[in-house]
């Protein structure tokens, strides 16, 4: 869900007592719609994340880094310019809008103190920053809009900088009174209770307004004309929150899966719910969007690799279907074989220029007759060797076939696997090492493959500790999983990964102990089951045995390897456990 008014409310609160007076020190932009502000506030730094992400807008503060571009873009460029060393003076929300205002007092390039402001609007599909000087004039904006993006509002550089137009036929949340409030109702009696909030006023979700319904009535789709009086006093404590500021974030998880969020605690999901309250809505809103944020930035960077995968195994699926159509076909070889000895068997009795023959089949029990086609211009025994032919190409296109199929089920396995780990990439740097391995595999060549100027962090392996102290360890790409099997682990110690899907190598560490206790043994493949494809999955198969039993056969992709003595284990995928074993 994108932010609402309320919610911008509470971000904004919470910056006037933290950021006010704060020194600018730098500024960054780490991904095209994305400024970060590192700011020193009373002693300590904080970093502030202003995104413009069209439909993921947000706000907030943040301890996480993230890498930057070695050529800043020129918007960064400009806030550099104009705001490195500035004192954030001001923050502000415009109204009840989705909207924060950041002023800045900084030195212009005569050394007087000026004025800059830098505008976040949070509006969906239309989100944007935008610079300013002192008196609205527009100094810069991260996504430019001129008269053919849209008639109605331009925002270019030169111009004045106008608020965002009203929602037109909405009325101030904020403002709103009981009179107003019972003659609007009046006028959407038969309409649902939350239709009707969020079509009357400005700045409120559909998910606040349900959660207003519900609080009124005891459930969420609730007409307006039968808790008109319920449904305003509700409304009032909802507005006395965002007044006095009184806020109480709060996020909902359902079946473990972030579903939504508030600045005050939503108690319409009822029991199958979990609610989380926090005492910071940045912190809130970082926890709340960090996988998903972390996935979108991946397939951004990883865009062209997830095209030449996808590519590759529709082509793969595509060639198998018709190797195995071609290899059905092939099932007739015998018949062939059977119609040219019927035929050599009976050359005394068959003349050239024959076209049809009618001969016992000696090779059927019943000793029926079939009927044979024959070419008139050859003779008998040149009919015979064509059926023959026929036979020996078959044997050798099945023989081919065969290989080929196994050849391309290892490929499509191989690159499922890659996929996997796309899917599971959290860093730059994991993604430049899938790449890398691409390259050397030769599914892309050597010169699109070219290291950064700038040097990155290396992509390293995960690390976990079991609760019996055993150090478990576990590759995020197959090139990591290769180097964990065969350089790293010993072999006493016990490799795990899941049975029949891609995933992660897993290496429990012995440290000498022949056989640790049981529950290390569970954890362990709990780590393999969640750092796989089937982590999703209700209940999964994980394979484990010794390291000394594993075998890489010549000339094959890397990660793989094949084993005959193991043990299986059944486990129940669990990444809230996985990753509080996870070393950091």
């Amino acid at each position: 869900m994108a932010l609402d008014a309320g919610m911008v409310s509470a971000l904004t609160y919470e910056f006037q007592k933290t950021l006010t007076g704060a020194k600018l020190e730098k500024i960054h932009q780490p991904e095209k719609d994305e400024i970060d502000l590192y700011l020193r506030a009373g002693g300590k730094p904080v970093r502030l994340v202003l995104s413009a992400t069209p439909g993921n807008s947000k706000v907030f503060l943040s301890e996480e880094k993230k890498e930057n571009p070695t050529v800043p873009p020129m918007f960064c460029t400009l806030l550099r310019k104009h705001l490195s060393g500035g004192i954030l003076s001001e923050i502000t929300q415009p109204g009840f809008e989705r909207a924060v205002e950041f002023s800045f007092l900084s030195k212009d390039e005569m050394g007087y103190e000026t004025k800059r402001k830098i505008i976040c609007e949070m509006l969906g599909k239309y989100s944007n920053l935008i610079f300013t000087n002192g008196e609205g004039k527009i100094l810069g904006v991260l996504r430019p809009v001129d008269f053919t993006a849209s008639e109605k509002r331009q925002l270019l550089p030169g111009m004045i900088y106008e608020y965002p137009p009203l929602q037109e036929g909405k009325t101030d949340f904020l403002a709103e009174t009981e009179e107003g409030f019972s003659q609007r109702a009046e006028n959407a009696l038969d309409r649902p209770a939350d239709k009707f909030i969020v079509s009357t006023y400005r700045g409120i979700s559909p998910l606040l307004a349900r959660e207003i319904a519900f609080r009124a009535s005891g459930c969420t789709d609730c007409k307006t004309s039968s808790f008109t009086h319920e449904l305003w006093e509700e409304f009032r404590k909802v507005s006395d929150i965002l007044r006095f500021k009184r806020f109480a974030p709060c996020a909902v998880r359902i079946e473990g899966v972030n579903t939504e969020y508030s600045f005050l605690p939503i108690l319409q999901y009822g029991a199958s719910s979990e609610k989380r309250l926090y005492d910071s809505p940045s912190r809130m809103l970082e926890e709340f969007f960090a996988e998903r944020d972390r996935s979108l930035l991946v397939r951004r960077r990883a865009q062209d690799l997830y095209k030449l995968l996808t590519n590759t195994e529709n082509r793969l699926l595509r060639k198998m279907e018709i190797q195995q159509k071609e290899l059905a076909a092939c099932g007739e070889k015998e018949t062939f074989r059977q119609l040219g000895e019927l035929i050599t068997a009976n050359l005394y009795a068959l003349k050239k220029g024959q076209e049809r023959v009618t001969l016992t089949n000696y090779f059927s029990e019943e000793m029926e007759e079939v009927t044979l086609l024959l070419d008139g211009r050859l003779s008998p025994a040149a009919n015979a060797q064509k059926y023959f032919k026929r036979y020996t190409k078959a044997k050798n296109a099945e023989k081919e076939l065969t290989e080929q199929l196994k050849k391309a089920e290892s490929e499509l396995l191989y690159i499922r696997s890659v996929i996997d780990a796309l899917d599971r990439a959290s860093l730059p740097a994991d993604i430049e090492e899938i790449r890398l391995e691409l390259a050397h595999t030769g599914y892309i060549s050597q010169t699109e493959h070219t290291p950064p100027k700038k040097k990155t962090a290396v992509s390293k392996h995960l690390v976990y500790k079991t609760s019996g102290g055993f150090q478990v360890l576990c590759g995020r790409n197959n090139l990591q999983n290769e180097a964990l099997t065969f350089q790293t682990a010993d072999k006493d110690d016990w490799w795990f990964h899941v049975h029949g899907a891609p995933g992660s190598h897993v290496i429990l560490m012995c440290d000498g102990v022949d056989d640790p206790p049981a529950e290390n043994f569970t954890q362990a493949a709990m780590i393999a089951a969640v750092n796989s494809s089937l982590a999703g999955s209700g209940q999964v198969t994980v394979d484990y045995t010794k390291v000394r039993n594993l075998k890489k056969p010549p000339r094959s992709k890397p990660g793989f390897v094949i084993y005959h003595t193991n043990y299986s284990a059944i486990v129940t995928p669990d990444a809230q456990l996985v990753k509080k074993l996870e070393c950091k």
